[in-house]
């Protein structure tokens, strides 16, 4: 069959930096398959997964729709960007699919950028109420890929239910330090534990790790109203993508993940595009962080929050402060 303009835009072996070639070759085999009772039992072999004969073909269009976006970004002709795409693909490990995922739409684009752009160091910014494992299990080893998600994780009692999201999964051989988890191990996390996080440990880690590209892994599930019963507000999204736009010389790109009640999900990726296409957002942050700091006064930070929250964050910052001058304890 035709390849769509997007699907042109990569080869094989733009997919084969993160994904395993015998993954591949079984995408491959499904994409070529009309029996409906075949796909089932494909779909069967992973979590949360349904195929139709069209799953491959939208899996390889959104992740090469995102890298010919990242391909502007970092050469100039854009500021930033946001791809508005799905499948999603933050679950997709190298060699399984999974919560919805086919193909690591981010992580094929960070490796893209590096090998293709010449950007050396992308940070990935992860805010999807659950943890992107398939992200994690890409980068794992990579001290050239920060990846930093902040999700519910329960002691890994809640999707996609493994231990791995957890502060002490903090990265292997020499990516050790470079793989950030804050799980969330109650509900209703809101506005002021997100930015509490984005200050006291996201924005000063990310600063070291100086950045050639920040790619965000923006779902919106954590959203006030959505299905991941967490309470931020469409503004609070705003305000972290302007914090992030501070790094990497403004070379912000967001990749949609989850979020799933539609009205909810539009008032957020407004409420972003908004503070991405704001020339002014870097005075408007400085404002914000004033306020911010004003409202915290000679308080700690994290004794302004939800108590369960400010205990995530110390655990993952005690165990990566060997790692990070910034965050290193005296």
């Amino acid at each position: 069959s035709k390849r769509s303009p997007e699907e042109l835009w990569l080869d094989d072996h733009d997919y084969l930096r993160v994904h395993l070639p015998g993954y591949m070759q079984r995408l491959d085999r499904i994409s070529k398959c009309n029996c409906h009772n075949r796909l089932d039992i494909e779909a069967e072999q992973f979590k949360s997964i349904y195929f139709t004969n069209d799953s491959v073909r939208e899996a390889k269009s959104a992740a090469s729709s995102l890298c010919n976006l990242v391909s502007r970004v970092a050469s100039g002709s854009l500021d930033n960007g946001f791809a508005v795409i799905r499948p999603p693909g933050h679950h997709a490990e190298p060699g399984l699919a999974g919560g919805y995922c086919v193909i690591n739409n981010v992580a094929v684009a960070a490796a893209y950028a590096q090998e293709k752009l010449g950007m050396k160091r992308v940070l990935i910014v992860d805010w999807d109420v659950h943890h992107g494992n398939g992200t994690q299990r890409c980068f794992i080893d990579n001290p050239n890929v920060l990846y930093f998600s902040a999700h519910r994780y329960h002691g890994g009692n809640f999707f996609p239910f493994l231990e791995g999201g957890g502060p002490t999964s903090a990265g292997k051989g020499p990516g050790e330090g470079f793989n950030i988890n804050v799980g969330w191990n109650e509900k209703k996390m809101g506005d002021d534990e997100y930015l509490v996080l984005w200050e006291k440990l996201l924005m000063p880690v990310a600063t070291e790790f100086n950045p050639d590209l920040v790619l965000v892994s923006a779902g919106f599930d954590a959203a006030r109203g959505d299905m991941g019963e967490c309470d931020v507000s469409p503004e609070c999204f705003a305000r972290l993508t302007r914090r992030l736009k501070t790094l990497a010389s403004g070379k912000v790109v967001c990749a949609l993940e989850g979020g799933y009640v539609r009205s909810v999900l539009c008032k957020c990726i407004e409420s972003v595009l908004a503070s991405l296409l704001d020339s002014n957002s870097h005075d408007k942050c400085n404002e914000e962080l004033k306020a911010f700091h004003k409202n915290v006064g000679d308080n700690e930070m994290l004794d302004c929050i939800n108590p369960s929250a400010a205990r995530s964050i110390r655990d993952t910052t005690k165990v990566h402060s060997k790692y990070w001058e910034c965050i290193r304890e005296t």
